[in-house]
């Protein structure tokens, strides 16, 4: 059984290469799991979501379903500091871009957060 971490991860922020930590951290963390396609990762080939794959599909009920659940997923497998309760997808545009809001508990603080992130 696993405890609960007590702080907050440290890691590098990828524009600025300053220490990010907290929901900084966490909302990079997340962006990064949601845009990188499983199997690009050379020493990581399980990392990553079927998130991304939903771009440039058509905007039906059945690839919304399957986004919001490889979204839930993957985030709740790969951000230890971070239990998603809710995904909802905003907008799919015709440019491929989608405009989602991931909502959760920050594990560390026990404050509900929200992101919403167009990719």
């Amino acid at each position: 059984m696993t405890t609960p971490a007590t702080e907050h991860l440290i890691d590098v922020d990828r524009y600025t290469g300053e220490l990010i930590q907290g929901w900084a951290r966490i909302k990079q963390s997340i962006f990064v799991i949601l845009t990188t396609r499983l199997r690009t990762r050379l020493m990581r080939l399980w990392w990553g979501s079927k998130f991304i794959n939903m771009q440039d599909k058509p905007s039906n009920q059945e690839v919304i379903v399957s986004g919001m659940m490889a979204a839930i997923s993957a985030i709740n497998t790969y951000e230890p500091e971070f239990k998603v309760t809710r995904v909802t997808i905003d907008e799919a545009g015709p440019d491929g871009a989608i405009t989602f809001t991931v909502e959760g508990i920050d594990l560390v603080d026990q404050v509900l957060r929200r992101l919403k992130q167009t990719i």
